[in-house]
């Protein structure tokens, strides 16, 4: 079957993302390239943006009145509104449409809440990155959860060296914007007198009247993150709304680099971290449990050790392109077999 792929970080129509781990036996994949920015750190999409996803969810959308049966696959929820409403104005209920990565800082009401209800039961299939949103989601859409499905995140495996336990001068580092509990970080740091270094937004640390010890950086290249993150002691993941999954992306580089890893225990890191075993996880809004964390790993070079390779074998089994493009398969092959011959 014929598929087209619409992401707004895809530029251009050679095969990407998954594409090239996509059996092209039993799909053939088509990328239709955005001509535009999407920034994924602003919490509301202006109206320019709307236009633009408007703009490319018309130009896959129209691709699909063809001779060939064509389902569509969108990335970010954004893509998978404007074509899920396209396909129930257009009344063509037998276009397929899988939502990969459909991921919301949380569920929105009013106007945008019902547009929502009414057009997203066109999606065939939502596929999100924690399991806690199939609840949320399908309560919020009044969908079944069978129309829910959790694959893990996934990410390119880096061509960075894997994180080493030699630092002269060894740090925290944390990384991320959204929803994020900066300020109880920066509370447990102060305490352990450990350096830290927090990478966010502005927006995102303002109000934090941080220790000597603790210092913030922002406007950093993706590569330069990376760095920090790789020579650093300990990469800290603290969630405020525990009840808003997010972190997974920070969660799999960290883990996909082998970094020693604490983060707080929510929808959004315990999907993908085993406690103990690939790194530590604490209860949220806990203070003195992040500073026994903190210590314990800060401490401990043989659980540094254990952390960073148990890390770095689970990332590669469950968290990289191929095994994405696995699932992806799967879910096409089974929206695939619900439409009808043409001989």
């Amino acid at each position: 079957m014929d598929w087209l792929v619409l992401s707004p970080f895809v530029k251009t129509t050679w095969p990407g993302w998954l594409m090239p781990f996509i059996d092209a036996r039993l799909h053939r994949t088509r990328q239709v390239p955005a001509d535009y920015d999407h920034d994924r750190s602003r919490a509301v999409s202006s109206r320019r943006e709307w236009f633009d996803y408007l703009r490319h969810g018309w130009r896959g959308f129209r691709q699909t009145f063809g001779k060939h049966p064509t389902g569509i696959v969108t990335a970010f929820p954004q893509l998978a509104v404007i074509v899920a409403l396209l396909k129930t104005l257009s009344g063509r209920k037998n276009v397929p449409l899988i939502a990969w990565c459909f991921n919301l800082a949380q569920p929105y009401g009013g106007i945008k809440g019902k547009l929502a209800r009414f057009c997203l039961p066109a999606v065939d299939l939502f596929v999100v990155h924690s399991r806690a949103e199939i609840d949320i989601y399908s309560n919020w859409l009044q969908l079944p959860r069978e129309r829910f499905v959790f694959v893990p995140l996934s990410a390119e495996l880096p061509d960075t060296a894997i994180w080493t336990d030699e630092l002269d001068d060894p740090y925290i580092v944390a990384l991320g914007t959204a929803n994020r509990d900066y300020a109880l970080l920066a509370d447990a740091a102060g305490q352990l007198g450990y350096k830290t270094i927090i990478v966010a937004g502005t927006h995102a640390t303002a109000h934090i009247q941080a220790p000597p010890c603790v210092s913030f950086r922002s406007n950093l290249t993706l590569a330069q993150c990376h760095q920090l993150a790789l020579h650093s002691r300990v990469n800290v993941i603290p969630i405020a709304d525990v009840n808003a999954p997010s972190g997974q992306v920070t969660v799999i580089e960290s883990m996909m680099r082998g970094v020693p890893m604490v983060a707080t225990d929510c929808a959004g890191t315990n999907d993908y971290v085993v406690d103990g075993v690939d790194g530590l996880l604490v209860p949220p809004n806990d203070v003195p449990a992040m500073v026994n964390a903190l210590r314990t790993v800060w401490e401990d070079a043989a659980l540094r050790g254990a952390l960073s390779r148990n890390a770095r074998q689970a990332s590669l089994d469950k968290f990289t392109f191929p095994a994405a493009a696995a699932r992806l398969t799967e879910l096409m092959t089974q929206l695939a077999s619900r439409q009808p011959r043409r001989d």
